[in-house]
């Protein structure tokens, strides 16, 4: 594969991080129940039981489907605004009754294509036949309440996602962190330097759109990795403790911990499932599920006293 392609390559996955994050934010989170199918012909097929066919789309591009007596698991992504697609669906093989809408329901995944999010209903529209499928959102008990705010989802990591993202963007706020244009303009530096380290630096190929696109992808990647970067420099500032490797950079896993501690003595947030709250905590309690700077070292001083992208492409 040439630089250029590779080039290209990168701006394609940056785009879609971004814009499947955007879409993230929107549509997970909430468990959906089917209302009704409305087929092109008009014909409407509504389930007797809506609470048997429900749609959770899970952190991470995973989606979590109920047919009546079937159950499914798949992919899905946002490649654009208002897009939606799915992967393959994978279900079990139980034999509904006759009047069930399972096998209808699980067809229509594979041909969705867009999704519009208007007065509290998600309606999906497929590209085969041209149907509609409308939910309504599920009014079951928050599975946790963080900030004041119930949170309702069926899986852990999503709720572990939502707890941090609520908590770490009030403490980055209380904090006054920020991230300034120059910092931005090292980041994206040192990327480039590292890329032409590897051969990738020939963007002559791209069009001056993807050129333009490009630029901005890495300034939003750089804002966002040296806004985390400066959180974990200031949770270990004031906690201290181990740090863990992981592939966006060090974290200090002892910080959080204590951090999260204070919180939840705090009231700021509250996991009401004990099965939720267990898998919530083992994440960081459970030395076995990490890698960890070796205490003492150099490497470890470094870690989050020194930005990464500052010691990066003989930047040291």
């Amino acid at each position: 594969m040439s630089a250029g392609s590779i080039t290209r390559h990168l701006i394609l996955l940056l785009t879609a991080l971004w814009i499947f994050e955007a879409a993230a934010t929107e549509l997970t989170g909430t468990v959906w129940r089917v209302v009704k199918i409305l087929s092109m012909d008009d014909r409407v097929y509504a389930p007797d039981d809506r609470s048997k066919y429900t749609l959770e789309l899970l952190s991470k591009g995973r989606a979590a489907i109920e047919a009546d007596c079937n159950r499914g698991t798949g992919t899905w992504i946002s490649e654009g605004p208002g897009q939606l697609k799915f992967g393959p669906i994978a279900t079990t093989r139980a034999l509904c009754p006759p009047e069930s809408l399972s096998e209808r329901y699980l067809a229509q995944f594979e041909w969705v294509r867009s999704y519009v999010m208007e007065d509290g209903r998600l309606f999906l529209a497929t590209m085969a036949d041209g149907s509609i499928i409308e939910f309504e959102s599920i009014n079951v008990p928050p599975t946790a309440t963080v900030l004041g705010e119930e949170i309702h989802t069926t899986d852990a990591s999503e709720l572990q996602k939502i707890v941090l993202t609520r908590l770490l963007d009030r403490y980055a706020e209380q904090q006054r962190i920020e991230v300034t244009g120059e910092e931005i303009d090292a980041f994206v530096e040192s990327q480039q330097l590292g890329m032409a380290e590897h051969g990738l630096t020939e963007e002559k190929s791209l069009s001056s759109e993807e050129i333009a696109q490009l630029s901005q992808m890495r300034r939003d990647w750089g804002r966002a990795m040296i806004r985390q970067w400066k959180i974990h420099h200031a949770l270990y500032q004031r906690y201290g403790g181990r740090i863990i490797f992981q592939q966006l950079g060090p974290e200090p896993l002892d910080a959080y911990r204590k951090y999260l501690e204070e919180r939840r003595s705090a009231g700021d947030f509250t996991i009401h499932d004990k099965a939720f709250e267990d898998t919530f905590w083992r994440y960081f309690t459970d030395d076995t599920m990490h890698s960890f700077y070796q205490p003492g070292s150099e490497e470890e001083a470094q870690a989050l006293t020194t930005p990464w992208w500052t010691r990066a492409a003989g930047n040291e």
